[in-house]
């Protein structure tokens, strides 16, 4: 039998007992954990089209991004070669997921806006046969002239 700390991979084995890596490792995956939960609420805020908890959650986001860019810098290197390990560099692609999926929705939702915006701008301006334009501009009369 080993006594603790006596295996030939004493030297280069992580104790999976007490934890991955220290303690700004952890406190890094669960701003990293909390700033996805933030990027969740912004989809849910846009897709709901609640301005208020846009807001909220981007501002809640900033705060996180700064404590994720403070804690990243005072990683030691011994921290940094267990990112892989410690689930960090996984954290890093849901978030990358995210914010390419919450930029779509904000994309088709200002595109959505815009379009209900000529649409209802063109409602109020008259066609050269006085119809009232929509959204495209009619191509001649909708109606059959019999005399013809």
């Amino acid at each position: 039998m080993f006594a603790p700390g006596d295996s030939e991979f004493a030297g280069s084995a992580v104790d999976y007992r007490a934890g991955l890596g220290s303690a700004e490792l952890s406190a890094l995956k669960s701003a990293l954990d909390r700033l996805i939960a933030a990027s969740d609420g912004v989809a849910d805020a846009v897709t709901r089209h609640d301005r208020p908890g846009l807001e909220s959650r981007n501002e809640q986001a900033d705060a996180l991004v700064d404590e994720v860019n403070r804690l990243t810098a005072a990683l030691s290197d011994e921290d940094r070669a267990l990112l892989g390990p410690a689930g960090v560099t996984a954290l890093c692609q849901r978030l990358a997921a995210g914010a390419r999926r919450n930029a779509y929705l904000i994309e088709h939702a200002w595109a959505t806006d815009a379009a209900l915006m000529r649409l209802i701008m063109g409602l109020g301006t008259g066609g050269s046969d006085g119809a009232v334009e929509g959204y495209s501009t009619n191509p001649g009369p909708t109606c059959v002239d019999r005399e013809a």
